[in-house]
């Protein structure tokens, strides 16, 4: 009789563990509710970040490099604080577009720049360098296009152009179109010697 209470005993504690083991497995299953941010603030940040994109080949096409970067879920959006955009195309000069903070919308395929924007492309061989200042700046890197609707300063080997109404620049057609009253101051021209 003593041993059938001890069996008995075992099997009732046996029974307790695996209910309490399977009780455990399913709470742990559930997933648990993540807190939501609250309505019109950030449910991510980062710190000092380099974001890089690539093509289809794998290669980097460009680096955004910030100082802070806020995440908001409910429209996808990303703001940077002091953006840093590079292209890194091995067929075209390369591109740096600084600014105070920008928005990147779209995964990437727009990048909205605010505040002290400064757009430089590198010089080529055939084709000197060139530096672009507004105080807003559109980006489309992925098509490699630039607009502003804002004033826009231009400087290009010893040229200098000025916008009140933006620019649209198409960095792969190397084509400019500026808009509202242009005005443009010209280098004097090279004198030969006789």
């Amino acid at each position: 009789m003593r041993e059938r209470l001890t069996s008995l005993i075992a099997i009732i504690l046996l029974g307790v563990v695996t209910a309490t083991s399977y009780w455990y497995a399913r709470v742990l299953r559930i997933p648990k509710g993540s807190i939501a941010a609250a309505p019109g603030s950030p449910d991510f940040e980062a710190e000092k970040l380099v974001i890089t994109q690539f093509d289809a080949q794998g290669r980097a096409r460009h680096k955004l490099f910030a100082e802070r970067l806020l995440h908001y879920a409910e429209t996808d959006n990303v703001e940077v604080t002091l953006p840093r955009l590079v292209s890194l195309r091995p067929d075209q000069p390369q591109f740096e577009i600084r600014a105070d903070r920008g928005q990147v919308e779209n995964a990437g395929e727009r990048l909205q720049l605010h505040g002290n924007v400064v757009l430089t492309r590198a010089a080529t061989d055939t084709t000197p360098a060139l530096q672009l200042k507004t105080d807003y700046l559109l980006a489309l890197p992925d098509d490699d296009r630039y607009a502003t609707d804002r004033a826009v300063e231009v400087e290009r080997g010893g040229a200098r152009i000025v916008a009140e109404h933006g620019i649209q620049l198409d960095n792969i057609a190397r084509t400019a179109q500026f808009d509202g009253r242009v005005r443009m101051v010209l280098p004097p021209a090279q004198r030969k010697e006789p």
